[in-house]
């Protein structure tokens, strides 16, 4: 699973908090990839960290931050 398809998880998570959204990603892409909950939060986090340190607009309809 590629790391675009990681965040588009992430984006697509019921609404919550973020920590709620990213479990409930990181449970999703368990369930796909085979791998453990634990490691797949950890891939998704490294995915979201890596695209939060990207241009601005780099990954359409993502955004770290609260206002936007």
């Amino acid at each position: 699973m590629t790391k675009h398809e990681m965040i588009d998880w992430f984006k697509s998570a019921p609404e919550g908090s973020r920590h709620q959204r990213m479990l409930w990603a990181a449970h999703k892409i368990a369930r796909l990839t085979g791998a453990t909950e634990g490691g797949a939060y950890q891939m998704l986090l490294a995915a979201l960290i890596e695209a939060e340190r990207l241009p601005r607009g780099s990954i359409p309809g993502f955004s770290m931050t609260a206002d936007e």
